[in-house]
């Protein structure tokens, strides 16, 4: 009797034990799963410097190593896959153009906050494409920002020969709207000869394309021709 008595104490004894432990199991599996919502809430996520969406090596347009780049200082990067302008990842923020040596020391950088009057968007890297469009023997290249699916407006910007970076002024225009490019953020202009050039656009008020063309005068682009496109 006392034998019988002894195994049934002990067959409870193990089922308490069990069950114990499958509780525990129970609650620290709901706890992992609750923490790794949290993660995917709020991502632990660190950015310990400025965020470069362009770096161009310049060895092969001016004959040094320096390299231009364009930065994020200020912002936010996120994502997006909903149709829509900006699809995908995004970086929206201010943003600098930096010169620098090969070893990543600044030599010049311009505030594109200065010149813009809301925070840029771009949601790719790219790389910007350089030319003279002025024929004063600096490298000058265009940063453009979306404006329709039309195209994009495109400010224009020059390399001087001291490293300093400026905007090249064009009269009447804060920016160009131009339909027909080679790059998406960065285009090159067509040239008509070493001071002019031409940009394409279309006209959505109008249902029409356009050509404007635009010559450096003392200071400035001009305007000089503009006329319809043939269909």
């Amino acid at each position: 009797m006392k034998r019988i008595i002894y195994i049934t104490i002990s067959v409870l004894t193990l089922i308490a034990v069990l069950s114990s432990c499958s509780f525990k199991n129970t609650v620290n599996t709901a706890s992992l799963n609750a923490s790794g919502e949290n993660k995917e809430k709020n991502p632990n996520i660190s950015i310990q410097s400025p965020m470069t969406l362009s770096n161009n090596d310049m060895f092969p347009i001016v004959g040094q190593h320096q390299y231009l780049r364009l930065k994020m200082v200020e912002g936010k990067y996120y994502e997006d896959w909903n149709p829509g302008a900006f699809i995908g990842t995004i970086w929206e923020g201010y943003f600098i153009i930096e010169l620098a040596d090969e070893s990543g020391n600044t030599i010049a950088q311009a505030d594109l906050s200065k010149l813009y009057n809301e925070p840029l968007i771009f949601n790719s890297s790219f790389q910007v494409q350089f030319d003279d469009y002025n024929n004063d023997g600096n490298i000058d290249f265009t940063i453009g920002q979306y404006a329709s699916s039309n195209g994009r407006n495109y400010k224009l910007f020059t390399l001087g020969k001291d490293g300093k970076i400026e905007e090249l002024p064009v009269k009447g225009y804060s920016s160009l709207f131009i339909s027909n490019t080679t790059g998406y953020y960065s285009t090159k202009l067509t040239k008509v000869d070493n001071s002019t050039f031409k940009i394409e656009y279309y006209d959505n008020s109008e249902g029409k394309s356009f050509e404007d063309t635009f010559k450096w005068g003392s200071k400035e682009f001009i305007k000089v021709e503009s006329h319809e496109l043939p269909k």
